[in-house]
């Protein structure tokens, strides 16, 4: 295989990966900001998912909670597009150099991974204020959407 072909099949890899971390990230994003839930939740993995399972009172808190961190939110957007620029310069870049594209993706799942934990921390947090009665009921409406999510 001739070099070109190679960095052709590497540099695809690379941008739909990317594309995937992207998409993953904004699915998150959009579940944990809507105000209903959703008819097909998520996949069972997801923050959003967890979330969607909240009492209505607890979703909007936590719904306000990420609201007020979005500075913290912007903020790493606002790298995350920067690193996007980065990698958009670095596929252009003769030579090409691998090992630059796998630096900038190596810091831009540092940043995804920073978004999910503000996530986790901020659904952790509610779940912790759960009253029994609460907890009771987020676990009902847990088991409810596992069981649909398991009849597809």
């Amino acid at each position: 295989m001739a070099k070109t072909e190679k960095s052709g099949w590497i540099l695809k890899l690379v941008l739909v990966i990317s594309l995937g971390i992207n998409m993953a990230i904004g699915g998150l994003a959009l579940g944990v900001w809507a105000i209903d839930k959703p008819r097909r939740p998520p996949s069972p993995d997801a923050v959003a998912f967890l979330s969607f399972a909240l009492p209505k009172e607890h979703r909007d808190a936590l719904r306000h909670q990420l609201v007020s961190r979005r500075t913290e939110l912007r903020a790493n957007r606002s790298a995350i597009k920067e690193l996007r620029g980065q990698m958009i310069e670095a596929l252009q870049a003769e030579p090409f150099d691998i090992l630059v594209i796998e630096n900038i993706l190596q810091r831009q799942r540092t940043r995804f991974l920073a978004l999910g934990e503000l996530a986790h921390s901020a659904l952790l947090e509610r779940i912790e204020l759960l009253t029994p009665e609460e907890r009771a009921t987020y676990l009902e409406s847990l088991l409810r959407q596992e069981h649909r999510t398991r009849r597809r």
